[in-house]
């Protein structure tokens, strides 16, 4: 009788993404959607960050590797705020979420650039230039 772990099943199912992504889990198993695009001179990561401010974010290229981190406090201070007020037990605290993933291609780190608009992050990373790829002609005789 083969039994497969259920564990892997969902470990697979909500932790893994394509392309060799992975989610990193917080307390509150936080992750951020993506899709990754490819065009032909350049690679677009687009990430769902609804609620953060620009200051928030860090993106970071490495080595054919993305990271996207944001972390925001919740609790915001307004007019109506009690100084005498004790919590039993307080969970909005402060929110993170980080996402990794593996780009399909060489990409030139220095020149990515990333725009935040109305909750989505759009990275932008252009492709190495490679002319390896085009291969070599050879003449038939």
């Amino acid at each position: 009788m083969n039994r497969t772990n259920p564990f892997d099943e969902i470990e697979q199912f909500l932790g893994r993404a394509s392309f060799g992504g992975d989610r990193a889990w917080g307390r509150d198993l936080r992750t951020t959607d993506i899709d990754v695009a490819e065009y032909d001179d350049e690679f677009v990561v687009m990430a769902d960050l609804p609620g953060y401010d620009r200051e928030d974010i860090d993106v970071r290229a490495t080595e054919g590797r993305l990271t996207i981190t944001a972390e925001r406090d919740t609790e915001r201070e307004d007019g109506d705020h009690e100084a005498d007020r004790r919590y039993l037990r307080r969970e909005r605290r402060h929110e993170s979420t980080t996402r990794s993933v593996d780009l399909p291609g060489p990409v030139v780190d220095e020149d990515a650039s990333a725009t935040y608009r109305h909750g989505v992050l759009t990275v932008t990373l252009p492709k190495t230039a490679d002319v390896a790829d085009e291969g070599h002609r050879i003449d038939v005789a």
